[in-house]
């Protein structure tokens, strides 16, 4: 009888568990879904691809699910989960196989309506910024985030937030400047 009484309270046990899972993966999947579009635009900066961004955002956000349980509770998730997409991005561009890969034509690049010599030529700066720059300067001027979440999500200070920026932002203008001469 008493082994009984023990089997259902392990059974109990293990319904609430259930439950409470649930119900923190439907509360965090809210949280995470209107962050996508803003990673997708994190990671579009980072990789300068679209197809790639998608598959970092997608890789991002299956670690972060994963991971989920490693957050601090009451913190905000939007720095937490784009810290991830960045360092996703920075670990695709380091993969081995990313470096190694060639294709015997190279792919056509895609162009859109809205293409022009400037878009490309900066496109081509943000390509020659360190990723630790990049970062910087695509999170402040293409996301819009205050210095604070930049340096949360870089993983610095504010001050060395404000100096990539700044640092990105002068290396951007002699670049461009460059090419226009």
């Amino acid at each position: 009888m008493a082994t009984t009484t023990v089997e259902q309270r392990e059974g109990r046990r293990q319904t609430i568990h259930t439950v409470r899972n649930e119900a923190q993966a439907d509360s965090f999947e809210a949280e995470l879904r209107p962050l996508i579009p803003m990673a997708l635009r994190l990671a579009a900066g980072m990789r300068l691809d679209s197809l790639d961004a998608e598959d970092a955002v997608q890789s991002a956000a299956l670690r972060a699910w994963s991971k989920r349980g490693n957050r601090q509770p009451g913190t905000d998730l939007r720095p937490w989960f784009l810290a991830i997409v960045a360092n996703q991005c920075r670990e695709t561009h380091r993969a081995r196989w990313a470096s190694v890969l060639r294709f015997a034509d190279p792919p056509e690049a895609e162009t859109r309506p809205g293409d022009n010599a400037a878009a490309i030529d900066l496109v081509n700066g943000l390509r020659r910024l360190a990723p630790h720059i990049r970062l910087a300067v695509v999170l402040r001027y293409y996301l819009d985030l205050p210095f604070e979440e930049v340096a949360s999500i870089s993983r610095c200070s504010a001050d060395a937030a404000r100096s990539r920026v700044r640092r990105g932002i002068e290396s951007l203008k002699t670049t461009l400047s460059m090419q226009e001469s």
